[in-house]
């Protein structure tokens, strides 16, 4: 729970955490070249078919929308960064 009690906001703030820490390793895994920014760029996208593909069958598609919308944020981040080979 938050301070004020609220489940909904103590929610958004763990997502947000998350979110923001999966990102950060991301890009630092891209950074130190363990890994390729396209092959996070596939995984990510990955995700996003499969919130699409749910949300099509019914599954929260108001939330699925938003999800995909932060997940494409995400892709389009790692993308930026350019491809880093394994070396």
């Amino acid at each position: 729970m938050s301070s004020d009690g609220s489940p909904d906001r103590y929610h958004a703030a763990a997502g947000q955490a998350a979110l923001m820490l999966v990102e950060s390793l991301m890009l630092s895994l891209v950074e130190r070249r363990v890994i390729d920014s396209g092959e996070l760029v596939e995984a990510v996208e990955a995700v996003i078919e499969t919130k699409r593909q749910l949300a099509s069958g019914g599954r929260e598609p108001e939330i699925a929308r938003e999800a995909v919308a932060l997940l494409t944020t995400i892709a389009n981040s790692l993308a930026a960064t350019g491809p880093a080979a394994r070396g």
